[in-house]
């Protein structure tokens, strides 16, 4: 080995203590290895922290498109919601508004021939157009005929809802208000 690289830092003196054994060459080697093996680990971490910094960038810049995406994603369907909503009301109001033809129908068929309807008033409310107001005034009629109203709506598939029943005279008012029954 050269004595350039490998010297035991000491110089030969005769006064002084023997030289270092030749082991102890090995130790300048392995400081030039341990140099140099640093230098390439710390190379190879300083590379590796670049790379780790592009890819943390190129996955930010992922995730905000995502993040837009999904932000996109939500307000769709948020707009659908808000329209299958309305959608549902309009369904609801639609099968709430079904013909009154039958019901009045119904009625004045139930009616016996000596009685006579002489008002028949049916009003769809605004807020739920499935209830209907009923207000029948008979002529020369008894309770008997007003049982018939209510089992001819029933059949109908409506219920009476604080039926009220007045008597003045020959005439009967009825008023009372249908609710539609759910099969």
């Amino acid at each position: 080995m050269s004595d350039y690289i490998c010297h035991d830092f000491k110089t030969p003196r005769t006064d002084t203590s023997k030289r270092l054994p030749n082991s102890f060459k090995m130790v300048p080697i392995a400081f030039y290895l341990a140099l140099i093996g640093g230098a390439y680990f710390m190379t190879m971490d300083w590379m590796a922290y670049k790379r780790a910094q592009q890819q943390k960038m190129t996955l930010e810049e992922v995730k905000k498109e995502h993040e837009a995406v999904t932000k996109q994603m939500s307000e769709e369907k948020a707009a659908l919601d808000a329209e299958t909503a309305k959608a549902e009301a309009v369904a609801k109001w639609v099968e709430g508004t079904r013909n009154l033809q039958p019901i009045s129908v119904a009625i004045a068929r139930a009616m016996p021939a000596e009685v006579r309807l002489s008002d028949l008033t049916l009003e769809r409310s605004d807020q739920v157009p499935s209830n209907l107001a009923l207000a029948v005034r008979i002529n020369g009629g008894s309770a008997t005929e007003v049982a018939l109203i209510e089992s001819s709506i029933s059949r109908l598939n409506y219920r009476s809802y604080s039926p009220q029943q007045t008597k003045v005279g020959d005439i009967i008012e009825y008023r009372s208000t249908l609710v539609r029954q759910e099969q």
